[in-house]
């Protein structure tokens, strides 16, 4: 069950054909084996490289417009005018920060500097497909905990997504105990270690967020992750 606090078990699984899919074979496209033989090597020395981090906190909403949200603490986001419509309603937000750690980005500079540019992209790729993995069970948990108490989550959004500005990182950085986990933000709001992302949702919804498609909305139009499923019912976004 999620608490507020540190999260660090998790189960990651990787299935070599997402990193094929992204790779961009399929049925359409067949992988000679060499392919197929570093796709797997990939899934199985990111599994070795991942250290799955995160932490969870809720804080109660203060004030909801048609611009931004204001915490009690008076930390106020930027979240603009659609994410205040999805999430409308709220009395409170969810804010997870989870990370894979260092080892695996580490490899990947070695291996591209190296000149092994198709095994470092193999497992970045990699790497992107547990994220997605451990992002999905981050939320999971904080849904599961929800539910207990008869609420629901609005979709998980982050800043940098539609007209939220990535600066409000800063905000998220101020009020969680990221070094518990060891992320950093650098100058330009970026996360150290990369592969680590955050995410929010609105507790206490009125409309229900079940048919968000992220996708739809992002303005991402070639992302190589678009819609590659890594599991029955989700994707690796």
């Amino acid at each position: 069950m999620l608490t507020e606090g540190i999260l660090e078990s998790f189960d990651i699984t990787i299935d070599p054909q997402v990193i094929l899919a992204v790779h961009g074979y399929g049925a359409a496209r067949k992988p000679r084996s060499v392919v197929v033989e570093m796709a797997s090597s990939a899934a199985a020395e990111a599994e070795g490289l991942v250290r799955p981090r995160a932490i969870y906190r809720e804080f109660s909403i203060a004030r909801l417009d048609k611009n931004s949200l204001t915490l009690e603490n008076e930390t106020r986001f930027s979240i603009g005018r659609k994410i205040s419509e999805l999430w409308e309603g709220s009395r409170a937000l969810g804010i997870a920060l989870y990370t894979l750690g260092p080892d695996l980005e580490e490899r990947v500079s070695f291996l591209t500097q190296e000149g092994r540019q198709m095994e470092a992209l193999s497992l970045d790729i990699a790497g992107t497909v547990v994220l997605g993995l451990l992002g999905m069970q981050v939320q999971q948990m904080a849904c599961r905990r929800l539910g207990e108490k008869g609420e629901e989550a609005g979709p998980w959004l982050n800043p940098g997504y539609l007209d939220w500005p990535l600066t409000d990182q800063r905000l998220i950085f101020d009020i969680l105990p990221v070094d518990s986990i060891g992320v950093k933000l650098n100058d330009s709001c970026m996360m150290i270690p990369r592969k680590s992302v955050t995410i929010c949702a609105g507790i206490g919804i009125k409309g229900s967020a079940a048919s968000f498609d992220r996708c739809r909305h992002c303005g991402v139009a070639k992302c190589q992750f678009r819609r590659v499923t890594v599991s029955s019912d989700s994707d690796v976004i």
